[in-house]
């Protein structure tokens, strides 16, 4: 009997064993296809609680007093001061928020950055360099200005400055202070390997001074990852700002070809000493790769003028000035066919009217989302038959994630 229990075990673990061979062998996919998935998108806000949270795991990691002042100030102004420190204390948040997603998985946060004061409108006579004998006047003791006679992640300027503009002399040179009076500080800092020189803002509130600590609200993308949340930075490629940089033109037809030119900008333009000449000429960009990125555009500051177009027309100026978009151009051999046409808005168009550059408003790439080898043309076109030999200007190429 036992013999028998032991061949129809045999026979059903083989049944089993065959099913499951079979499945792997012809249906590739199959056991991973049943298996749960949780590929998520979160948009979310942080709110008060979140930049505490944020502030105590990067203090976890300070390694000197300089990192743990700034861990500590992101829990108290409740504001990131630069974008190293929420695309590095963000994830550290989200690793604790949400843990139970697949790879790939995407969060859209919102948060508070600072955002500089414009120093230039301050007037020189309110720009104020701190002496030796200011940082003793705020006490010698240690951790105190004048014991090094700077500040330090362990000497916080933002607590002492504001009592020192209250107190000193040098401050009431008038004898009432108004309101919404603002002061720039010039001082010295410890950052811990060595004294650089830094400046604070600060507004008098009609009792006391405060530093200046205005808030935007910003957005970033985090991508998660083998197990952890990670920044993506939403700049993709930015190009001409102050050269050709990394471009390429090609020229299919005319003598002239596109130039950087010393206003900075890279110019086009058929007409030359009176004359007008055919032409056809691209400007490319480097290889993007968009392979991980989800909703990619486009924008760009351009203008353009003297098409030939008559009134307010600018159908003309329209066909001659285009932009272009490929993933099968391999650098060196060009070809018009590989290249599809993408569409500037009408708000985007230049007016033909003046010189004044203006934003080719976004411009959606998301149809080469996942793609690889994207390169983005600006193609110029211009006429001798119909004296149709306009001038175009671009620069600051912008491909980003929204």
């Amino acid at each position: 009997m036992k013999k028998i229990y032991f061949i129809v075990s045999l026979a059903v673990l083989a049944l089993f064993t065959s099913c499951t061979d079979f499945n792997a062998t012809n249906f590739p996919g199959y056991d991973d296809a049943a298996k749960p998935t949780n590929l998520v998108t979160y948009n979310y806000i942080l709110v008060e609680g979140d930049y505490s949270t944020i502030s105590k795991a990067v203090l976890a990691n300070a390694t000197n007093a300089n990192d743990s002042a700034l861990a500590k100030a992101i829990g108290t102004n409740k504001v990131f001061r630069d974008s190293a420190q929420f695309s590095t204390g963000i994830p550290l948040l989200l690793n604790t928020k949400y843990i139970y997603v697949d790879n790939k998985s995407t969060a859209m946060i919102t948060y508070n950055l600072n955002v500089p004061y414009d120093t230039t409108k301050i007037i020189a006579a309110n720009k104020l360099t701190l002496q030796d004998s200011d940082y003793i006047a705020m006490g010698k003791g240690s951790n105190q200005p004048g014991q090094y006679k700077n500040f330090s992640g362990a000497i916080d300027p933002n607590y002492y400055l504001p009592i020192w503009l209250k107190l000193t002399k040098q401050m009431n040179i008038t004898p009432y202070i108004k309101s919404g009076e603002v002061r720039l500080i010039r001082y010295k800092y410890y950052n811990g390997s060595a004294t650089v020189q830094n400046y604070a803002v600060f507004i008098y509130d009609g009792t006391n001074w405060a530093a200046y600590n205005a808030k935007t609200a910003k957005k970033a993308k985090f991508v998660f990852n083998d197990g952890n949340w990670q920044f993506v930075n939403s700049e993709i490629f930015l190009g001409l700002v102050d050269g050709i940089g990394e471009f390429t033109t090609v020229s299919v037809s005319g003598d002239q070809v596109w130039a950087w030119d010393s206003y900075n900008y890279m110019k086009m333009t058929g007409y030359v000493s009176g004359s007008y000449f055919d032409n056809e000429d691209w400007l490319i960009s480097p290889a993007m790769n968009l392979s991980d990125r989800i909703t990619p555009w486009l924008s760009f500051m351009h203008v353009g003028r003297y098409f030939g177009d008559s009134g307010s027309s600018t159908d003309k100026m329209r066909k001659a000035i285009t932009v272009w978009v490929s993933t099968k151009y391999d650098g060196t051999n060009f070809k018009a066919e590989d290249w599809t046409q993408l569409t500037i808005p009408d708000a985007g168009y230049p007016s033909g009217a003046s010189w004044t550059l203006i934003s080719s408003t976004p411009i959606s790439l998301a149809a080469y989302a996942k793609k690889n080898n994207v390169r983005i043309a600006f193609k110029y076109l211009s006429s001798a038959s119909d004296n149709a030999a306009g001038t175009w200007e671009v620069k600051n190429v912008l491909v980003y994630e929204e």
